[in-house]
């Protein structure tokens, strides 16, 4: 046993493998028709100037357990709050929104900005997910991030 260096142990205890099923997280599945409807809400509350509560119900309800379509489709919503609010409001004020929102929508935050950081829209608005991310960061510290990572339910 010259080679026990070479040895996948992993590949030897079939117990511990998880599939693709065992990931999904055990939530109720969210409908296309809920998040244009969220969507809609998120747009008259901006459109009505009350910017925290359009954030708030946007980060509150997150489609975890959705199809990719549906999933799109919130973090555009979720883009577009974001982007209304930088044009609305001084760029310092940004972390008193983050500050009014609670631990759980705090990490979902930094998951919808970890997902527009990767789309070709987000891109182009580059600056500014990077001004949310630095203020969410200030206000929460490490926490969201080691989160995002280690967290099964993506967005």
């Amino acid at each position: 046993m010259d080679n026990w260096r070479r040895i996948d142990i992993d590949a030897l205890e079939t117990d511990n493998h998880l599939s693709k099923e065992d990931l999904i997280p055990d939530l109720p599945p969210v409908s296309n028709e809920e998040i244009l409807s969220l969507s809609k809400q998120c747009r008259s509350a901006l459109s009505s100037g009350q910017f925290l509560q359009a954030l708030t119900l946007a980060l509150d309800t997150p489609p975890y357990v959705s199809d990719e379509k549906t999933k799109e489709l919130h973090s555009e919503t979720v883009f577009e709050v974001l982007c209304s609010i930088k044009n609305n409001h001084n760029i310092n004020d940004l972390s008193n929104f983050v500050k009014q929102l609670d631990s759980n929508q705090q990490d979902t935050l930094v998951k919808y900005l970890y997902k527009n950081m990767s789309t070709s829209y987000g891109a182009k608005q580059g600056g500014l997910l990077l001004h949310w991310f630095e203020k969410t960061v200030e206000v929460t510290g490490l926490g969201p991030i080691v989160r995002f990572m280690a967290d099964r339910r993506t967005v």
